[in-house]
């Protein structure tokens, strides 16, 4: 077998159990490029778990906050905007006030803008009945029409067929099962004519030997996984550890082993002396080549989890590359900000249209978007498509009647 130059440790071997994996390769030059590869790993994948970690518990903060601060505010602000719909709704029956037909299709548009958007946010049968009463469709018979035209699009993009359940929800969420159902086909596809090749036999033994390299990976790591349960298990006496430290210290490897955490599991053999400094600094070439491939995998599954918790908070930060706690604390106070400005900016107009003149003021400078709907479809996917390479803002959408 094959020899990595020694290394030198910075750290003192006597005070390993203080010490952490990443502690040990940090100080420590490599001599090859596998064991500079292993220590970039080590340092990375320490990192992410750290930040992980650290999203983990601004997460239960981040959640009070939205519990706390913004849902209040938002169900204040729908409560007023209710409240609007139903003066409009008064206001249009009354001949002094809403004079002329362009005024009456106005306040008809900005009506049936208001219901189907309070709508979209939660469905009230009251607001489903003042929509039905202004409309030439139905709100049923327009969301219908309106998934018809989204699921003709979506399907005719990806190829795929969309049933009756994939056509639940929103435009994203359509999309989004389209673009599985597509990658899950495609795979089909990819492995039915695999299957139909004959294979060479080159290609048979390079999938045996990579099979056989995967098996020597795998036993690699189940290697570190029987030391550490021999070393704790309850039957064997041990100097340093009592029974109950050696219950949580076991807990903790079958936790790493479950979740293919090889850098925990290193961590917990230094921690109880099973390994020392300079056996980290010190691996043989094809034990580090093991243990990058894990490590490796390690890290793309921490960059998943990662992707995962962050992207709730996309929608609040959508342009920030870098995203960070203080940010998006920062971003939650903005929608705070807007949202109560929002209500007194809602109190006011409540008061305001109730006088008749002021109203008609406000309907006559309004701006009547007569764009089809289809506009607002593809848009819609545009945004969807961009955001595989940035995050963009949510769209808004107006229905057709």
């Amino acid at each position: 077998m094959p020899c990595i130059p020694r290394q030198e440790s910075l750290l003192d071997p006597v005070n390993s159990n203080e010490l952490t994996v990443t502690d040990v390769v940090v100080h420590t030059k490599p001599q090859t490029k596998q064991q500079a590869a292993f220590q970039r790993l080590i340092q990375q994948i320490d990192e992410q778990r750290t930040q992980v970690a650290e999203w983990h518990i601004y997460g239960g903060r981040y959640n009070q906050r939205i519990g706390s601060e913004l849902m209040p505010l938002l169900a204040q602000l729908r409560e007023k905007r209710i409240a609007m719909l139903h003066l409009f709704d008064t206001q249009f029956h009354q001949r002094d006030v809403v004079r002329g037909r362009q005024q009456r299709a106005k306040l008809r548009d900005i009506m049936l803008d208001l219901a189907h958007e309070l709508l979209l946010e939660q469905r009230d049968e009251d607001i489903v009945a003042l929509y039905d009463r202004y409309s030439d469709l139905t709100y049923d018979e327009q969301t219908e029409l309106d998934k018809a035209f989204s699921q003709n699009i979506v399907e005719n993009l990806f190829g795929v067929h969309l049933d009756d359940d994939d056509t639940d929800g929103s435009m994203e969420e359509m999309l989004a099962k389209a673009m599985r159902k597509q990658q899950e086909e495609e795979t089909r596809s990819e492995a039915k004519q695999s299957s139909h090749r004959r294979k060479s036999a080159k290609q048979t033994a390079a999938e045996e030997k990579r099979a056989a390299a995967k098996k020597e990976i795998i036993q690699s790591v189940r290697e570190v996984y029987r030391k550490l349960a021999s070393s704790l298990h309850p039957d064997r006496t041990s100097a340093n550890l009592t029974a109950d430290e050696k219950t949580v210290l076991m807990q903790r490897v079958n936790q790493a082993y479950d979740k293919g955490d090889l850098l925990e599991l290193l961590n917990i053999q230094l921690e109880i002396e099973q390994i020392d400094t300079d056996y980290l600094t010190n691996l043989p070439v094809e034990q580090i080549d093991h243990y990058i491939q894990v490590l490796r995998e390690q890290q793309a599954k921490l960059k998943a989890e990662l992707a995962s918790l962050l992207a709730p908070y996309r929608a609040l930060v959508p342009l920030t590359p870098k995203l960070k706690p203080d940010r998006v604390d920062k971003a939650v106070d903005a929608e705070v900000a807007r949202l109560e400005m929002n209500l007194r900016q809602v109190d006011i107009d409540l008061v305001a249209f109730q006088d008749g003149k002021q109203l008609a003021a406000f309907i006559k400078h309004y701006q009547v978007d007569n764009e089809p709907d289809e506009f607002d479809e593809l848009q819609m996917l545009d945004d969807f498509l961009d955001s595989f390479s940035k995050q963009p803002s949510s769209p808004s959408r107006r229905r057709k009647r």
